[in-house]
């Protein structure tokens, strides 16, 4: 979740402990609902994985700004493919590409997940008519990240200044609080077309992507 830091335990009561965290989720549920959600379930110790809800995760720029950066690699990929292809023939592309995520200090996605990863997974087929090839697909995307409290030194929590991440260690090894993995998980297709272009001219590309939509996404 945080940058790696030095500090491994903060030598305090671990009674002392558990009420700084179960204030910090009382004091958040207003501003941060998620957040504070989140870290209770770390609290009640039961370690088990998380679903996070795409629409919620995908209101943050910097999780589209990942997205996009995927789906502009299987772009180019697929492009290149198309040049290859001769008249009739029709190729498979499967492949996957990682982007890795940093939150914006003071939203809420930083209190869930400092640093994490989107992985897309994409399956497509080209078929080429003339000059025209024709790109269909669909790409599995996945967040996911550790809850751990087991990197950093401090974060700055709204009311309560800064926290030493120790804290979250240290009710960790007294078996007060449990590490657990939160993931997410969405689909798009893509539909596009690559032309090729007159020497010396180059082609054109258009590719165009849609949400499969969900009941949570």
């Amino acid at each position: 979740m945080f940058l790696r830091g030095l500090r491994r335990r903060t030598g305090r009561p671990v009674p002392e402990l558990v009420a700084l965290f179960r204030s910090i989720i009382d004091g958040g549920r207003d501003y941060h609902p998620i957040a504070s959600d989140f870290l209770e379930h770390f609290m009640d110790g039961a370690g088990g994985s998380r679903t996070m809800s795409p629409r919620w995760l995908r209101s943050f720029k910097v999780i589209k700004k990942a997205e996009r950066k995927n789906q502009r690699r299987f772009e180019r990929q697929l492009a290149r493919r198309a040049r290859l292809l001769g008249d009739g023939e029709s190729s498979w592309l499967h492949d996957y590409w990682d982007a890795r995520i940093n939150a914006f200090i003071g939203t809420e996605l930083f209190y869930v997940s400092r640093m994490s990863l989107l992985r897309s997974q994409g399956s497509f087929v080209l078929t080429r008519e003339g000059p025209e090839v024709r790109v269909s697909g669909t790409v599995r995307h996945r967040w996911f990240d550790p809850y751990d409290w087991d990197r950093g030194r401090w974060v700055y929590i709204p009311r309560h200044g800064f926290v030493p991440i120790a804290v979250g260690r240290d009710l960790v090894a007294a078996d007060q609080a449990r590490n657990f993995l939160m993931e997410s998980r969405h689909v798009q297709t893509l539909e596009g077309r690559c032309v090729d272009g007159r020497w010396p001219r180059r082609g054109r590309e258009s590719f165009g992507w849609s949400l499969v939509r969900t009941a949570d996404g």
